[in-house]
C-alpha cells in the first residue's frame, strides 16, 4: 500500500517502508532543519524515488531539465542541488557550470556515469560529490545531509569572519580616531585666538575624512566662521548662525549639524547610516566629542585673550611708571644741584657783607665757622643720596627688565 503525500514542488510516493525508514534515520542522525533540496533528473521514476527518500528530513523541490533547474534557482536558492548528467538540452555538467554562477549551495552529481573521467568533469564542472546509480538510501540521505550541513557551517563561518573584519576595522578607525582626537586636544589647548582653534577643529575633521562648516562663538558676542574652502560665504555664515536653534544633533541624509552653546558644526558628506552603521555611529561620537573639546577650549581661550589684554594694560602702566619715575631721579638730581648752588652763593654773600657790617675778625671767624659747620650739615645729609642714586637704578633696571618682552605669556 502507498500513501500520497504533498510536498512543496509537487506530491511525493512513499511505502510504509521508506516513512519507517526514514523515521529510524532521523533518531539516528542530527538532521539539518527546513533544508531545501533540488532534485534534477529527466527521469521520473527517477525523480520520485530520489524525493522518496529525502522528502521525509527536507523541502523538496524537483526539475525535469537543466533551463527548469536554473529557472528555480533564480527564484529560490536550494540549500542543496541533486543532479543528473544525461539532460536534455543543456547537460549536467553545463548546468552546474551556470548554476554555479546563480549559487554557492553544494552540488551532488547522481549519475549512472561514475568512471574516473565522468568524475573529473563533475569536479571541473564545479560539483562537490558523485554518487553513482541507483543510490543506497541511506548513504544519499547522510550525504545529502552532510552537504547541507557543511555548507551552512561554511556560511556561518563566512559570517563570522566577515564580522570579525568589521570589528577589527572597527578598532582601528577608532584607533585612528583617539589619535585624531588627543592630537586636537594638543594643539588646542595651547591655541592663542579663536580662528586657531576654529582651524584645528576643521583641520580635525578633515582627518576623519568629511568636509564641514564651523562657528565658534565668542564671549563678547562676535563669532569666527571657517570652512574648508576657505572664507565662508555670506550664506553659509547664515546658515551656521541659524542652526543653533536645531538641537545638540541633528541628521538629514548625508549632512549632520552638531551644536552647542559657543560651537556649531555642520558636515556635508556624513557616510550612509544603512550601509556603513558602524562607521557612521563612530564618526558621530568623534564630532560630538571634538565639539564638547572645543567649547571647553574656547574658555580657554577666553582666559587667554584676558590675560593678554590684562599683560598689555601692565605694560602700558608700567612705560608710564617708568617714565614718572625717571622724571623724579632726573628731578631729584637736579635738585641736589640747585642746592649746593644756593648754598654757595649763600655763603658768598654773607662774607660779602662784612666789610660793611664793621663786624671785628673774631666776630667774622665765628660767623663763618658757625656757616660752615650748618653747610656742612646740609652737605652731609646731600651725601646721603649716593643711596638713592643705587636704589633708583635698581628701579630702572626693573622697569626695563618688565618691559623688554613684547608680549606676557599667561598661559
Amino acid at each position: 500500500m502507498h500513501h500520497i503525500y504533498r510536498q512543496q514542488g509537487g506530491f511525493v510516493s512513499r511505502s510504509p517502508l521508506n516513512r519507517q525508514q526514514a523515521q529510524d534515520e532521523s533518531a539516528a542522525f542530527d538532521w539539518p532543519l527546513n533544508g531545501r533540496v533540488l532534485i534534477v533528473d529527466d527521469d521520473a521514476v527517477t525523480r520520485s524515488i530520489h524525493r522518496s527518500i529525502l522528502a521525509g528530513n527536507f523541502d523538496v523541490l524537483t526539475a525535469a531539465s537543466g533551463e527548469e533547474a536554473i529557472r528555480l534557482c533564480t527564484a529560490q536558492a536550494p540549500d542543496l542541488v541533486i543532479l543528473d548528467v544525461g539532460l536534455p538540452g543543456i547537460d549536467g555538467y553545463e548546468t552546474c557550470r551556470r548554476l554555479r554562477q546563480l549559487i554557492k549551495a553544494p552540488i551532488i552529481f547522481v549519475t549512472g556515469h561514475h568512471t574516473l573521467e565522468d568524475q573529473l568533469k563533475a569536479f571541473d564542472a564545479g560539483g562537490n560529490d558523485l554518487i553513482p546509480k541507483p543510490v543506497t538510501a541511506t548513504i544519499f540521505s547522510r550525504k545529502a545531509a552532510m552537504a547541507i550541513r557543511q555548507y551552512r557551517m561554511a556560511a556561518t563561518l563566512a559570517q563570522e569572519k566577515q564580522a570579525l573584519e568589521r570589528m577589527a576595522m572597527g578598532f582601528l578607525s577608532s584607533a585612528s580616531q583617539t589619535g585624531i582626537l588627543l592630537e586636537f586636544m594638543r594643539k588646542s589647548v595651547i591655541s592663542p585666538d579663536y580662528p586657531a582653534l576654529a582651524e584645528n577643529l576643521l583641520t580635525s575633521i578633515q582627518d576623519l575624512g568629511l568636509e564641514s562648516y564651523i562657528l565658534i562663538r565668542h564671549s563678547d558676542g562676535g563669532s569666527t566662521v571657517v570652512t574648508a574652502r576657505g572664507s565662508p560665504s555670506p550664506l553659509e555664515e547664515s546658515i551656521l548662525e541659524n542652526v543653533k536653534v536645531m538641537g545638540r544633533l541633528f541628521q538629514f541624509k548625508q549632512r549632520l549639524v552638531v551644536n552647542y552653546d559657543r560651537v556649531s558644526i555642520i558636515v556635508s558628506n556624513m557616510p550612509d547610516e544603512g550601509e556603513e552603521p558602524e562607521r557612521t555611529g563612530i564618526l558621530r561620537d568623534s564630532l560630538a566629542i571634538l565639539a564638547e573639546s572645543t567649547e571647553a577650549m574656547a574658555v580657554n581661550v577666553d582666559l587667554r585673550l584676558e590675560g593678554q589684554k590684562r599683560a598689555e594694560q601692565l605694560q602700558i602702566a608700567l612705560s608710564e611708571a617708568e617714565l614718572a619715575v625717571n622724571s623724579m631721579g632726573d628731578q631729584n638730581r637736579l635738585t641736589l644741584c640747585d642746592t649746593r648752588l644756593l648754598l654757595q652763593e649763600m655763603v658768598d654773600g654773607i662774607e660779602n657783607t662784612y666789610s660793611w657790617l664793621d663786624t671785628s675778625h673774631a666776630q667774622e671767624l665765628a660767623i663763618s665757622a658757625t656757616m660752615d659747620e650748618s653747610v656742612q650739615r646740609i652737605l652731609g645729609r646731600l651725601s646721603n643720596g649716593t643711596n638713592f642714586d643705587a636704589r633708583f637704578l635698581q628701579v630702572m633696571q626693573a622697569f626695563k627688565a618688565g618691559s623688554s618682552h613684547d608680549a606676557v605669556e599667561l598661559f
